[in-house]
């Protein structure tokens, strides 16, 4: 599908859940609990199972389940089967904090799952409980080996921030060379709890990567959101996604499903498009989803505004 400045629509965020069970200070409030789940509020799995239908009819070749938490997606499994052996989506991905993830990615793989985007903004543990407010560190860990061990394409996310993580940069660094893995490198946005942070935590990425000298650019994923970046002779790559320091719109190709069934055609803007009652019409509902893509935005405003337009938090947007 092509938008009205020439983008090539091919990629969709899908997120299946608002739960999550861990509360990263830059996305869920406190005295919220987000583990609540009313079904009636969001997409069914048929309802799901309609739109990646559709998606595949249009040219979509690349679906990543996020949340909330995707592990916590009770038919999570039966999804990605679904959406890789039924729709032939070629490329079948997740965004997870990790947790648990151990027990279930040999079995996720064998579905049809592609590759695996594990959040992960710190190596010390103690610091891992200050910022997620559970100790989960080594589960995590645990599930990255076990990622490696089944040489499922991995990458780690980690949102960088002033004063948190930020002494940490070379270490995370230092995994590229031994591992068969992409560190990612994240800006702080003024985006819900991440607003909070970002007067005294953002940091320019693009200035920082320049002064690890070490590092040489990587241009064999371009058509990537991320910057790509690799110490000599290592087997992984360094990356920097910087919504803010350097905007990547005019090669945007995504667009995001929340799971209470509206599109955002922009993560940063607070416009969602209702689709639920098109959902159960195929016709319809792929002749308003080309409608919606054809007419996405052009470009978003966090620059301008140093501010998101949504009042949502992460969690509840697909992150």
């Amino acid at each position: 599908m092509i938008d009205n400045y020439n983008r090539k629509i091919d990629y969709a965020r899908i997120s299946l859940t608002e739960r999550c069970n861990l509360r990263c200070i830059y996305c869920a409030p406190q005295g919220i609990d987000i583990q609540k789940y009313d079904k009636s509020q969001y997409m069914s799995l048929s309802d799901y199972k309609n739109l990646i239908k559709a998606f595949s009819k249009l040219g979509i070749s690349k679906i990543r389940f996020t949340g909330g938490e995707p592990l916590q997606y009770p038919n999570l499994e039966e999804i990605i089967e679904y959406t890789a052996k039924i729709c032939k989506i070629p490329t079948v991905s997740i965004t997870t904090n990790g947790v648990g993830l151990k027990y279930r990615i040999k079995r996720l793989k064998e579905l049809g799952l592609s590759s695996v985007n594990i959040s992960l903004d710190t190596l010390d543990r103690e610091k891992y409980k200050k910022i997620t407010r559970e100790d989960k560190f080594e589960d995590v860990i645990q599930g990255i080996r076990e990622c490696l061990k089944l040489n499922i394409k991995t990458k780690l996310n980690c949102v960088f921030i002033e004063g948190m993580n930020s002494d940490e940069l070379n270490n995370f660094i230092s995994i590229t060379k031994d591992y068969n893995i992409d560190v990612r490198f994240i800006e702080l946005m003024p985006i819900g709890e991440g607003a909070k942070l970002f007067d005294n935590g953002y940091v320019n990425l693009k200035d920082r990567i320049a002064s690890v000298k070490e590092l040489g650019r990587d241009k064999s994923d371009e058509e990537s959101v991320a910057t790509y970046y690799k110490l000599k002779g290592a087997k992984g790559r360094v990356g920097i996604i910087t919504p803010m320091s350097c905007s990547f719109c005019t090669n945007c190709n995504k667009i995001r499903v929340i799971s209470s069934g509206n599109i955002k055609l922009c993560l940063y803007s607070k416009e969602e498009i209702d689709i639920k009652p098109y959902l159960d019409n195929e016709e319809k509902l792929e002749n308003y989803l080309k409608y919606i893509i054809k007419n996405k935005p052009k470009e978003h405003t966090l620059n301008e505004n140093d501010k998101s337009n949504i009042t949502k938090k992460m969690y509840q947007v697909g992150g």
